[in-house]
């Protein structure tokens, strides 16, 4: 893995690049069992697993349940403008996934960035990210394992997208999908989630 890279400003402070380093380690931040070089079976652990970062699990999830409120306040969701806040996530995400070392990230398409009622708006918004995050990609070396369309938690598609019987919605589920494979092969996914 390439070394850590960091946007502006270092959102994981005090957390070095985590390494393995054994069964003997006390390192709360260390790899004990995985060694990305030990070879198994003809093949190195590395290549082996694909391990990834799930984009909304790591940086979206605010915590929120039916009994409350977001209990999780992140440091990059500060700004008012969508596209300079879903840079800042992709600052965070780019350094968690470098310290942890892993080679994959996914995504859904309003995990990158937040949508808006507005086709137009959203395929703008998430062309300026996906350049943001091609940018990341090569200076990592992290890549995409897959990327989808989130077309089940907005309110639009409480009777399905595909299936909905309001053909407005169908129409936006569509463009939704088409937008996030487009990002999807942009950023040289190797797979798209259906």
């Amino acid at each position: 893995m390439t070394n850590v890279i960091k946007g502006e400003k270092e959102f994981f402070s005090g957390i070095n690049q985590i390494k393995f380093e054994g069964l003997e380690s006390n390192n709360p931040l260390a790899f004990r069992w995985y060694d990305a070089n030990k070879v198994v079976a003809g093949k190195t652990m590395n290549e082996h697993f694909k391990f990834a970062c799930a984009y909304w699990h790591s940086f979206n999830g605010n915590g929120s349940d039916p009994f409350g409120s977001a209990t999780h306040i992140f440091p990059w969701d500060a700004k008012a403008d969508a596209v300079e806040r879903a840079k800042d996530k992709m600052d965070a995400a780019f350094e968690f996934i470098t310290k942890m070392q892993l080679p994959y990230y996914c995504f859904h398409d309003v995990d990158l960035v937040d949508y808006t009622d507005n086709v137009s708006e959203n395929e703008r918004r998430l062309q300026a990210i996906v350049a943001y995050a091609k940018q990341k990609q090569a200076e990592s070396g992290v890549k995409l394992l897959w990327g989808t369309a989130n077309l089940f938690s907005h309110k639009r598609y409480m009777n399905g997208a595909s299936t909905n019987p309001d053909f407005h919605v169908v129409a936006h589920g569509g463009a939704q999908v088409k937008a996030a494979l487009e990002a999807t092969i942009e950023l040289g996914g190797e797979n798209y989630v259906f």
